[in-house]
């Protein structure tokens, strides 16, 4: 039997996913263009594989203890792997549009059935540790791969989906022979259980029953946070190929370069607020930055001031993320209703940002920045009614009392 549990091969097979899935992203502004396609597909292809992603991921999460994540996981690898081959291989918006639902659909289960493995699989001691491991992995591979992909594409666009197609299905082979999962699992599916529990809008039906003015107005800075953030990353990608004529190697390069920073931030910027800070004050001024980079991004016309201002506005966006998902343990209230909640509005915040981003990109190129930039500055606003609420009504808070 080779197949074993093991977090450290689960840890390979996340770096082998995480490198094959980012080939194409590289090469998706120049496939829409060569297509002849309106613009508005780069937002409305990476809404449609968020939309599946949101609708999904709570029945991939309930049939795990059924299946198991190992089985889950080598089939969700396998399809994703089809669905980007659909991808490549499509030419007109309609074809597009289904192979990133389906898309969407599998990677719902890689993401979800890769914490289930780990939380398993860890004991209590390391649980947290091997957690960030995956989310460190990820960020730092997915870059390389982001890079990888963009050379493959000045070489052909075809190709490079061929060959992700190709990794991503030997990254399920490799799941399913050398993963293993843990006995625990239930004996029987019970499907009225599993369709009741995989309503992806279950988490806003929880929530009914514990939102308070402070839960909902956390929840307002994580939508429009989220909103601002996949409204300015989506139109980045297609406005330096539409406007500047970066080849796919180029977008791949300041992809892996942003993915350094990004790391580099997280390690320094980030850990000392976390540490040293009270972050629901220190959040305030990260999106002021935030905010006050996507006027100059707005305002810029110079092709190397744009593109420095963008590498040190991607730090900031990396830093505030872990801010605000920090600023959940000062929400009172039932911890899994409210997260189960934060994630959902992220999704929805994803979905929105990413579909209008290319809708008003037609009627200028930049409106998608200035999108994001009023959303920022209206998160800005909340997290500042965030803090009074927190601080004039310190019932409403969880922890130790509010400087």
């Amino acid at each position: 039997m080779i197949a074993k549990r093991s977090v450290t091969r689960l840890f390979i097979s996340c770096a082998m996913y995480s490198l094959a899935a980012n080939f194409a992203h590289p090469v998706t502004p120049t496939f829409i263009q060569e297509l002849g396609l309106n613009d508005y597909m780069f937002g409305v292809a990476f809404a449609a594989m968020s939309l599946t992603n949101f609708l999904f991921s709570p029945f991939w999460g309930k049939i795990a203890h059924y299946l198991g994540p190992t089985k889950i996981m080598g089939v969700c690898y396998m399809g994703y792997g089809l669905a980007q081959l659909m991808f490549g291989f499509a030419k007109t918006e309609i074809m597009i549009v289904i192979a990133r639902l389906i898309g969407g659909l599998f990677i719902g289960g890689i993401a979800v059935e890769q914490i289930v493995y780990i939380m398993d699989n860890s004991d209590d001691l390391h649980l947290s540790q091997n957690l960030a491991i995956n989310v460190t992995i990820t960020a730092v591979v997915s870059a390389f791969g982001y890079m990888i992909g963009g050379f493959l594409g000045d070489r052909s666009i075809l190709m490079t989906f061929i060959i992700q197609a190709i990794g991503l299905s030997l990254v399920g082979v490799y799941c399913l022979i050398f993963i293993a999962d843990n006995d625990q699992k239930e004996a029987k599916a019970d499907i009225v259980d599993i369709i009741k529990n995989s309503n992806p809008f279950k988490a806003f039906i929880d929530l009914r029953k514990v939102v308070t003015i402070t839960v909902a107005l956390y929840l307002a800075i994580s939508i429009f946070t989220a909103f601002a953030s996949t409204a300015y990353e989506q139109c980045f990608n297609y406005f330096i190929k539409d406007q500047y004529g970066f080849a796919p190697s180029y977008n791949g390069l300041i992809k892996a370069l942003v993915g350094v920073i990004s790391l580099i931030a997280n390690m320094t910027i980030c850990n000392y607020l976390l540490k040293k800070t009270d972050i629901k004050k220190t959040i305030i001024p990260v999106l002021m930055i935030c905010f006050a980079l996507m006027d100059m991004i707005v305002l810029l016309e110079d092709v190397v001031s744009f593109m420095i201002v963008n590498i040190i506005f991607f730090a900031f966006n990396a830093v505030y993320q872990p801010l605000l998902q920090a600023e959940i343990t000062y929400v009172k209230g039932d911890d899994g209703a409210v997260v189960g909640a934060y994630n959902s509005m992220r999704s929805l915040g994803n979905v929105g940002g990413s579909l209008i981003a290319g809708l008003i990109y037609g009627y200028g190129a930049k409106l998608s920045f200035v999108l994001s930039a009023i959303s920022f500055l209206i998160a800005i606003a909340i997290s500042f009614l965030f803090y009074r609420r927190l601080k004039d009504h310190p019932s409403k808070y969880k922890g130790a009392e509010i400087n």
